[in-house]
């Protein structure tokens, strides 16, 4: 943290300060202003954050990204170069640092061959380690070396897959906040992370822990009573915002209307699930329902290339997810985070359909709360879909218990607490 002391500039709008510099007075750049008996103390640090590429991972860090720019904070955001313009886009500088996802998924294909013969649920506890551990943490550590010798970051902020920051901020003694975008992982996928990113540990000179494995702290997303996280992990909450560029368009004419005159049903794959999502079972089940049905398919897919799909379901490619989810009573996804955590925080039941990652922790977590009916690979039949669809519907017990999880989220710290007072945090 850097403190200046100095005169401000007549103009009230300035964000700097003048400063002597021999007998030169030079403009400084400052932000958050605190009084003391000295005088206006003007505090800001250069914040690095760092991500991996998607959307399910750069989205996460936005809410609290803004806040820190709007308090004064110098932020660079670094990142795969094909999410270089995403980050541009939601009004940050960008740096371009690590790999791309077609890069990374050529590497993958023979590191991963094996894992399509586990079950579904087993899959995680290899995936993880080898994607985030093994092939994306040292390339992102080769590049960020420069990015932390020019930007000399004061604070490093980096999303729960990107695993590089963390060993290179501790290195250099600086402070380093994960921003948790899911449930903490099991014991046994977390003693395999720590296996799979240790050699990006030795490189400067240290040895990972469960306790630091994410840096100083842990923002996490969820509220207490389904905070699964280690307990000797350091954390804090911290209220999960929307974000999904709904700002950067305005709503479509019919956003208005969904969910208006029956039940909404919104309907989401994320960008990488979707072409393995259910699509025929879907539509055959949610064209039985009198429901009002919006579902997005993503840009892999065409929606006129997946069938008939019934005169009450619209089918998009992509609409910001905080234009519709509001207005659903029932989510059915893949159980992604970003999707999970949007249900949640709207009151929404959940239909879950997991496919990877973590989705299938997610979708437990929604079970375990009465808020969520989680479908197995052997179940994703239409007859099924429209059978649990309408439960979710009809059960008076689960979407109370969505209200009061709506509730929960509602009371976590907002992500403007969190950047007023991060310098105290770390």
């Amino acid at each position: 943290m850097r403190h200046v002391f100095g005169v401000v500039d007549q103009v009230p709008s300035a964000r700097y300060v003048w400063l002597p510099l021999g007998s030169l007075l030079v403009p400084v750049t400052v932000a958050a202003r605190r009084r003391c008996a000295a005088g206006v103390v003007w505090s800001w640090m250069r914040v690095l954050v760092t991500s991996t590429p998607g959307t399910g991972h750069l989205h996460p860090l936005v809410p609290l990204t803004r806040e820190l720019v709007a308090a004064g904070h110098e932020v660079v955001w670094a990142t795969a170069a094909s999410s270089c313009g995403k980050v541009t886009d939601f009004g940050f500088r960008a740096a371009s640092s690590g790999l791309d996802p077609d890069v990374r998924r050529t590497m993958l294909l023979d590191r991963l061959a094996h894992v399509r013969d586990l079950p579904p649920r087993e899959r995680r506890a290899v995936q993880l380690p080898i994607v985030f551990g093994e092939v994306t943490a040292p390339a992102m550590r080769d590049d960020l070396i420069d990015v932390f010798s020019v930007f000399k970051p004061d604070l490093v902020i980096h999303e729960f897959a990107e695993l590089a920051a963390a060993p290179m901020a501790k290195a250099r003694g600086i402070p380093c906040v994960c921003v948790g975008f899911s449930n903490a992982i099991s014991d046994s996928v977390q003693t395999a992370v720590e296996a799979s990113v240790a050699p990006v540990w030795e490189l400067e000179g240290l040895q990972v822990s469960t306790e630091t494995l994410n840096g100083d702290l842990l923002l996490h997303p969820f509220p207490a009573h389904l905070d699964t996280r280690r307990s000797d992990v350091p954390s804090a909450p911290m209220r999960p915002m929307s974000f999904d560029g709904a700002s950067l368009t305005s709503p479509p004419e019919w956003a208005d209307s969904f969910g208006k005159d029956r039940p909404g049903v919104y309907v989401t794959f994320g960008t990488e699930m979707s072409p393995r999502a259910p699509w025929a079972a879907l539509f055959g089940a949610l064209s039985e329902l009198d429901v009002d049905v919006v579902a997005t398919v993503g840009s892999q897919l065409d929606p006129a290339l997946l069938g008939p799909s019934g005169p009450n379901i619209r089918v998009e490619q992509y609409v910001p997810q905080s234009f519709v989810i509001d207005r659903a009573d029932v989510v059915v996804s893949h159980a992604g985070a970003g999707t999970v955590i949007g249900a949640a925080t709207a009151g929404a039941v959940q239909l879950c359909i997991p496919i990877a990652a973590d989705q299938w922790d997610n979708a437990d977590l929604l079970s375990d709360a009465n808020v969520g009916v989680v479908l197995e690979p052997e179940e994703r039949d239409a007859d099924t879909i429209r059978l649990s669809t309408q439960r979710l519907l009809d059960d008076e017990t689960m979407r109370s218990s969505a209200e009061v999880l709506c509730d929960h989220f509602a009371s976590m710290p907002h992500p403007s607490q969190i950047a007023a007072s991060i310098d105290q945090l770390v």
